[in-house]
């Protein structure tokens, strides 16, 4: 992820590609081609957001939607630790499938959620809006618009290798410039407003960074600052597991023991099992502490 200024004027940006991390989640879960598509832009965009916040914490972008695809989530962190997962609505795959599924029919009517749990005081801020634009990126500019108040454009492209992205941001402070800045100001943030929609998908994944932004940039002076690397991972562990068990009761596990001798949760993320048997239950309601890990999964 590489941030970006505009010299002279009130705009900032940030360029995320993000092929190896997007690469190593792929491998560990498939998806039909129009739902990798939408999960690798919902990837890129959770950097993005988060590269405009400063937080301690983790961002997470969340789809609900009534359409096939039932619930599309992506996080990142302050230090850009990321992961990803999509899951189909059962019995509704089959455009998605073909990969002839848009973003309309995937998400159907439904809304997107931004959260952003901060570590300092354990706070935690949202901001909803309806999934009522034509792709991901449309929806992401209308939670700007109303929630930030920030005029902000996104670019995002993902393939089976490649998953980029550029947003754009004008922030405050064109019209203290006066009215001739203010003016000039303006036509630089549309200048590479065009540039961006005009800005094809392929270039967008492939293109090195200096060469995005001198194209989306233009005859603008752009001030490209050092990348900070995004990488994959997982954050479950068995602790947390076993907190999950602990909250379902000793009647829910009990039944699942009797009908399958063991209760095992496999990480929707990362596809890690985490196995208790009868023992490691009644270790986990009695004590209040998870059970220690077996050898194999540690």
């Amino acid at each position: 992820m590489r941030r970006f200024v505009l010299e002279h004027h009130p705009v900032r940006g940030f360029c995320a590609h993000l092929d190896r991390p997007w690469c190593e989640l792929l491998r560990l879960r498939s998806y039909p081609q129009a739902v990798q598509t939408l999960l690798g832009e919902a990837l890129t965009a959770s950097v993005l957001l988060a590269a405009t916040l400063k937080f301690q914490g983790t961002l997470s972008l969340q789809l609900e939607s009534q359409g096939l695809l039932r619930l599309l989530l992506a996080q990142c962190t302050h230090d850009f630790r990321v992961r990803a997962v999509a899951e189909l609505r059962t019995g509704m795959a089959e455009s998605a499938v073909a990969g002839t599924a848009g973003f309309a029919e995937l998400v159907g009517s439904g809304r997107l959620a931004v959260t952003v749990e901060a570590e300092e005081r354990a706070a935690r801020y949202q901001g909803i809006v309806a999934l009522e634009g034509a792709s991901l990126a449309a929806c992401l500019e209308s939670y700007f618009a109303s929630s930030e108040q920030l005029p902000t454009r996104i670019a995002l492209s993902a393939s089976s290798s490649h998953a980029s992205g550029v947003l754009l941001q004008k922030m405050p402070g064109a019209a203290a410039q006066g009215e001739a800045a203010a003016a000039l100001s303006q036509q630089a943030w549309e200048d590479l407003e065009r540039q961006l929609d005009a800005l094809p998908p392929l270039m967008l994944q492939s293109a090195p960074t200096e060469a995005l932004l001198r194209t989306v940039g233009g005859r603008h002076d752009v001030r490209l600052f050092s990348p900070i690397e995004a990488r994959f991972e997982c954050r479950c562990d068995r602790q947390r597991v076993a907190g999950l068990l602990r909250a379902l009761g000793a009647e829910e596990l009990d039944s699942i023991l009797t009908e399958q001798g063991a209760v095992t949760v496999t990480c929707e993320f990362c596809g890690r099992p985490y196995g208790f048997d009868a023992i490691d239950v009644q270790r986990l309601l009695s004590s209040g502490a998870p059970p220690e890990a077996p050898a194999s999964m540690n």
